[in-house]
């Protein structure tokens, strides 16, 4: 009688096949899980494009708000919308990017009322003045940034912002000074208007410097405390206006000295 051979697996073995086991086991469950997510995505896309393409959800109506530059069926259009879209298939993303493509555009908000209405509400860009850099005029927002050429036909009547040297742009307490004049003379005082403010001059150091469009004598504000110069400034004017000497200033130094206002006048 033959003698039957004995295996011995030593514990690390059998470690190790109950390992392999496990990791057979995990793949299968994974490869299981994949194929049951690739088989979902398949059937969601399809019943997407199936929506894509129904006629339940054509857009019917279109509504625009807030546009003063284009028209309702200018924004439309530049949308790349039309009665053909889909209000599934629209992208909400394409349409902010395609509308703010213009310059004009600060931001879409875009809302899709189902099943067959968009409403897109434009906030556009407002400008506050006019600058000229490498040759180019642009139009200025409240926040300094130039967005647009002025072409053929565009509004002219704003201030125009020259530089003595680019760099200018770059010197933060200069343009905030700019910018805070622009906002104060566009609350609506008649003695200090944006309309009456023709140009605004920035010197090498940032400095500014206005010239009124009724009588283009300068007015050196410098670039720094301009609410106190512009409350100032609007009661000087005020006070030629009523004494009828507006017509004879040379000048105005607003930083002559502290709390004090140069008046030089012709003659």
């Amino acid at each position: 009688m033959k003698k039957r051979k004995a295996t011995y697996a030593s514990p690390l073995n059998k470690r190790k096949t109950a390992q392999g086991a496990e990791r057979h086991k995990l793949y299968a469950m994974l490869s299981g899980l994949f194929l049951a997510l690739g088989l979902f995505s398949v059937v969601g896309w399809g019943v997407y494009a199936g929506l894509c393409h129904t006629t339940f959800f054509q857009v019917e109506s279109i509504a625009v708000e807030g546009s003063e530059r284009f028209s309702a069926d200018e924004i439309v259009s530049l949308a790349g919308l039309n009665n053909k879209s889909n209000l599934v298939a629209v992208s909400k993303k394409e349409i902010a990017v395609a509308l703010q493509a213009t310059g004009w555009i600060d931001k879409v908000e875009v809302q899709k009322k189902w099943p067959n209405t968009i409403l897109m509400v434009i906030h556009e860009r407002k400008p506050v003045a006019m600058i000229q850099v490498d040759g180019v005029l642009s139009y200025m927002d409240s926040r300094g940034n130039l967005f647009v050429p002025v072409t053929a036909g565009d509004d002219l009547d704003y201030p125009v912002l020259q530089l003595t040297a680019p760099e200018v742009l770059a010197d933060d307490r200069a343009m905030k000074g700019v910018l805070d004049l622009l906002r104060y003379a566009g609350s609506g005082n008649p003695d200090l208007s944006r309309q009456n403010i023709s140009q605004l001059v920035l010197d090498e150091e940032g400095s500014m410097t206005i010239y009124l469009a009724d009588n283009p004598f300068p007015v050196l504000l410098g670039k720094d405390k301009m609410w106190t110069k512009y409350k100032r400034l609007t009661r000087v004017l005020a006070w030629l206006y009523r004494e009828k000497k507006f017509s004879t200033v040379a000048a105005i130094d607003m930083e002559y000295l502290e709390g004090r206002v140069l008046v030089k006048f012709n003659g």
